[in-house]
C-alpha cells in the first residue's frame, strides 16, 4: 500500500527526491499499473516492438543469418493475448528503450557493436562503463533490460531455428512506430511519424535455469502459425559475409 501511494504521487520532486520513487516504480511495473491512456484525451500513439533475429551454426559448419523477427507481432496474433496487459515481447520493448535512451552518446556508439563472445553481457558491460564511467547507473538498468530482451530472444531463436543448427548469437530491437496523433485522425493528409529503433549488436544466446525452451517453443510456434509469420535463415555465404553487420 505505501509503494502505490508512492507511485501515484503527482509531485515528481517529491516522489523521486523525498519519497522512494524508483523502487515503487519497479514495484508497480508493468504488472501491478493500471493504463487509462486508451481513455485519455490523447491517447498512447506508438505501437511498441521487440524485433529479433539469430546467427545460426549450420551443421557444414557455415553460418546464417536468420530475418528478423517482429515477436510483439506473433505474441498478438492470438486474440486472448492482446487482452492480456502487458506481452512480455512489448514490456521488454518498453523497458529496452527507456534503457537505451538513458545511455550517452558515446555509449550508444558501444551499444551498437557487436560484443557476441565471451559470456553473456559482461563484455558489453565492460565497454559501456569504459566509455563513460561517470553513467554507471544507466549501464546496469540497460543491462539488467538487454538481459531480459537477449534471453527472450535466444527463446524464440531456439524455437524457430534449433533444428537448423546450433543458436550462437542473437540481435535485438526496440522499435516504436508512431501512428497519426489522435488530433490529427480526421486529417487525410496527415502523416505516420518514422519509426525510432535501439540501435544493438550482437551478444551472446543466453538461457537461464527456470526456462523452458520446449514448452515456450510449443506456444510461441502456435501463435507464429496464427500470424502467419515463418522466417527464414539467409543462405550460408550471406551469413557468413555479413557476420560483423549490425544493421
Amino acid at each position: 500500500m505505501f509503494f502505490t501511494a508512492v507511485y501515484n504521487t503527482p509531485s515528481a520532486g517529491l516522489k523521486y527526491e523525498i519519497l522512494p520513487g524508483k523502487a515503487a516504480d519497479s514495484y508497480i511495473r508493468p504488472y501491478l499499473v493500471q493504463d487509462y491512456k486508451i481513455f485519455a484525451p490523447d491517447p498512447v500513439d506508438t505501437d511498441r516492438q521487440l524485433w529479433v533475429r539469430a546467427w545460426i551454426q549450420l551443421p557444414n559448419g557455415e553460418r546464417a543469418r536468420s530475418e528478423w523477427v517482429n515477436t510483439s507481432a506473433v505474441e498478438l496474433a492470438d486474440p486472448y493475448r492482446r487482452t492480456l496487459r502487458k506481452q512480455l515481447s512489448v514490456v521488454g520493448a518498453e523497458r529496452l528503450m527507456a534503457a537505451y535512451r538513458g545511455l550517452s552518446e558515446s555509449q550508444r556508439v558501444v551499444a551498437a557493436e557487436n560484443h557476441h563472445e565471451g559470456d553473456a553481457l559482461y563484455s558489453l558491460r565492460d565497454a559501456l562503463v569504459a566509455a563513460d564511467g561517470s553513467n554507471t547507473a544507466a549501464v546496469r538498468a540497460f543491462i539488467r533490460t538487454d538481459n531480459f530482451a537477449a534471453s527472450y530472444a535466444t527463446q524464440v531463436a531456439h524455437a524457430f531455428w534449433s533444428d537448423r543448427g546450433e543458436v550462437l548469437a542473437v540481435q535485438v530491437r526496440a522499435v516504436y512506430d508512431p501512428v497519426v496523433r489522435w488530433r490529427d485522425r480526421h486529417d487525410p493528409d496527415a502523416a505516420r511519424p518514422s519509426a525510432a529503433y535501439t540501435d544493438l549488436g550482437w551478444v551472446p544466446a543466453m538461457e537461464w535455469a527456470g526456462q523452458d525452451r520446449d514448452a515456450f517453443g510449443d506456444s510461441f510456434l502456435g501463435w507464429a502459425e496464427k500470424a502467419g509469420i515463418r522466417p527464414e535463415l539467409e543462405s550460408a555465404e550471406a551469413g557468413t559475409k555479413n557476420q560483423g553487420e549490425t544493421q
